[in-house]
């Protein structure tokens, strides 16, 4: 199962944990969200990015970006979710977005492929 720990330093730009695979599904199985040491309370995003295929009505696709779930973890809090993940599916790439940026903010994402 990998994993990935990254601080969350990025507002309004997705910090990518997880490029897509063939065609597999990415299926997060933890999230941690280290907001201890947090100047603010952290509000987070699991989004699901991925490019449609090209067709003869749509020759350039844009990506879409599909909110899968949303974390709010206050300040000097610590956040494990495991069990909250079971239903979430990743189609593309998994990335998440801050709210507020904040280099205290540590979250740890692991993930299967199916």
């Amino acid at each position: 199962m990998p994993s990935l720990t990254q601080s969350m330093v990025a507002p309004a730009l997705n910090t990518v944990f997880s490029l897509g695979r063939g065609n597999a599904k990415i299926k997060p199985s933890l999230i941690m969200v280290n907001n201890v040491l947090g100047l603010q309370d952290a509000i987070i995003t699991v989004l699901d990015t991925f490019l449609p295929s090209a067709s003869h009505g749509t020759p350039a696709p844009i990506p879409w970006l599909i909110p899968r779930l949303g974390i709010n973890v206050s300040m000097a809090a610590c956040v494990s979710m495991r069990d909250e993940l079971k239903d979430v599916m990743i189609l593309g790439v998994l990335s998440l977005l801050i709210g507020t940026a904040d280099a205290n903010c540590i979250v740890t994402v692991a993930w299967d492929f199916q």
